[in-house]
């Protein structure tokens, strides 16, 4: 127990916070390899110090020291790292020898874990592999780790607690490894499928019923388009064909124009010859008589005058209307016979042109060809694609229904390994709790396994930490009984926040039991006053596991590191 104390001039409001209980599980994580960018030993106030740890690895010890100013070193002994099989280099403006901190967390990982030194060219060098420093987080839980107990870290992935996890207690891990990489392949599916819908890269996905027919069609235009382009006639009058077909086509609206014009003036010739007509003199005689008078005989051929020059005005004046009709007629007759003859011509002109064209026309024709050739290429790519992806789901789903059925194989072949873990973490619960049920259930899902410690009524608080408590004193447990372990747990205060004291107190009872058996540690840090108040029987000597340093909130030289920064 690392305790700290609360000064008896403390106020209400001063709490031990910032003493250093925190701290020092992070400083343990620091000489156990952990990130630098995090680590309070990076601190500016703090940066130029070194830290020493001594770690016990198979009966033997070594004492490593690290500094923020240099946290990719781990200061060592040259003769006991030689000892351990490491190769320590030499710092000559120093003096100090050290490995660096990638070669001590792999030697961590073969010391503590059981895995190859060095990873290089092993399945643990590959992504998505148990990692030493993934497991040591469940022994060494830091602030962000009590959250749920299967995640030492509030941002862990689920495939980095399946795969470790079921390193711990001895499950096959190459199982939740190849799930995450196809979780990884579906992933990728669902990111081109959505992009291609959202717009981001277009059209580029589709489905094999939608491009079959697309992909025919522009290939059929293709095909058409060559055989257009191998029939063309370059015709280097093309443009002065063009344009007389142009030219007759104009002249034919005209003679049409003007043939309306002398139809019209062809009626009114016509109607004006039908009413021309000489006047009738007898009429006149007619007149007098039925008034009783006689006209003279000179009277008479008078009017027989004038009716022979009246006749001869109308035979003039028909036969010049007669005249002008004929002209018309000819006329009309003539611009019949041209626009026939131009529209022969024309005709004659646009079937010499059908197929063929000039240059200009030919190399559009070409460049056509070319950018259909391109779009029925892609959109051909894009059915091989769409064909692939759609095998690739097909086999994904079947990749997944084997690895299902290979998780339930290994949780049945190692069922002895898994009651280990469940009689464990299940009579941990009846310890800690009279007038509570709970226990550890692994499941065999289609997402990988699932680890779920459940403790009645665990809707948040203290019994929800309980049950962090649990699995890592059973991964403590466990992974010494197999000889791959740290064989050391440390648990932060934080652990037991909204724990009821009587939980507390025999969560470190059984804590203390565990680590007796198998002759490892169990640290913790607390409050002094909380733990004080521990009911803790009479039997359990607690002066024997208070450690003889001392954290306090009196003044500024009370916490861990002698002195206090922001």
């Amino acid at each position: 127990m690392l305790l700290a104390d609360k000064s008896p001039s403390s106020g209400e409001k001063q709490t031990r916070n910032s003493a250093g209980k925190s701290s020092l599980v992070d400083v343990i994580n620091f000489l156990l390899g952990s990130k630098a960018s995090s680590a309070v030993a990076c601190h500016d106030a703090l940066k130029a110090y070194t830290f020493y740890g001594t770690f016990e690895l198979g009966g033997n010890q070594i004492k490593v020291g690290r500094s923020g100013n240099a946290p990719s070193r781990i200061l060592v002994d040259e003769e006991k790292a030689t000892a351990f099989g490491l190769t320590p280099q030499l710092d000559k403006k120093t003096g100090h020898h050290f490995v660096s901190n990638e070669v001590w967390k792999e030697f961590l990982g073969n010391r503590l874990f059981a895995m190859p030194f060095p990873t290089k060219g092993t399945a643990f060098a590959q992504s998505f592999t148990p990692s030493y420093r993934s497991m040591i987080a469940y022994f060494v839980r830091r602030r962000g780790g009590f959250i749920r107990p299967g995640k030492q870290a509030e941002k862990q992935a689920t495939w980095d607690s399946q795969v470790n996890l079921s390193y711990l207690l001895g499950l096959d891990w190459t199982i939740p490894f190849e799930i995450e990489k196809v979780r990884q392949r579906e992933n990728q599916l669902k990111e081109l499928k959505k992009a291609a819908e959202g717009g981001a890269v277009g059209d580029i996905i589709g489905t094999v019923a939608e491009l079959r027919p697309r992909v025919v069609l522009a290939e059929a235009n293709v095909e058409k388009l060559r055989a257009d382009l191998a029939a063309f006639r370059v015709v280097d009058t093309y443009r002065e064909m063009s344009d007389r077909a142009s030219a007759i086509r104009g002249e034919m609206l005209a003679i049409e124009r003007n043939a309306v014009i002398l139809k019209q003036t062809l009626d009114h010739l016509e109607a004006s010859y039908r009413d021309e007509q000489p006047p009738a003199i007898t009429n006149v005689a007619r007149l007098y008589r039925a008034v009783g008078i006689e006209l003279p005989t000179v009277a008479v051929r008078r009017f027989e005058e004038v009716k022979a020059f009246h006749e001869s005005v109308v035979a003039n004046r028909r036969k010049r209307l007669q005249e002008q009709i004929d002209s018309t007629k000819l006329e009309l007759s003539d611009g019949e016979a041209r626009s026939a003859v131009l529209d022969g011509e024309r005709s004659e002109i646009l079937r010499f042109l059908k197929g063929s064209g000039a240059f200009e026309d030919f190399t559009a024709l070409q460049e056509q060809l070319a950018r259909r050739a391109v779009e029925a290429a892609a959109l051909r790519e894009r059915f091989k694609a769409a064909e692939v992806l759609e095998g690739e789901k097909t086999e994904l789903e079947g990749d997944r229904i084997n690895l299902k059925r290979r998780l339930q194989d290994d949780h049945q072949a190692r069922q002895a390994q898994l009651d280990k873990a469940i009689l464990f973490i299940g009579g941990a619960i009846e310890q800690l709790y009279s007038d509570r049920t709970g226990g550890f259930v692994v499941a065999a899902e289609d997402s990988g396994p699932e680890f779920e410690i459940s403790i009645q009524g665990d809707r948040g608080g203290g019994i929800s930490q309980i049950e962090i408590f649990c699995l890592d004193l059973a991964l403590l447990s466990l992974t010494s009984d197999a000889k791959r372990g740290p064989g050391f747990l440390i648990h932060d205060s934080h652990l037991f926040d909204g724990v009821d004291e009587r939980q507390v107190s025999k969560a470190i009872q059984l804590g203390k039991v565990t680590a007796d058996r198998i002759g490892g540690q169990y640290l913790v840090t607390m409050n002094s006053d909380i733990f004080d108040r521990l009911p803790l029987p009479a039997a359990f000597d607690k002066d024997t596991y208070v450690l003889s340093t001392r954290l306090s909130d009196d003044g500024e030289d009370g916490g861990l590191f002698g002195f206090r920064f922001d």
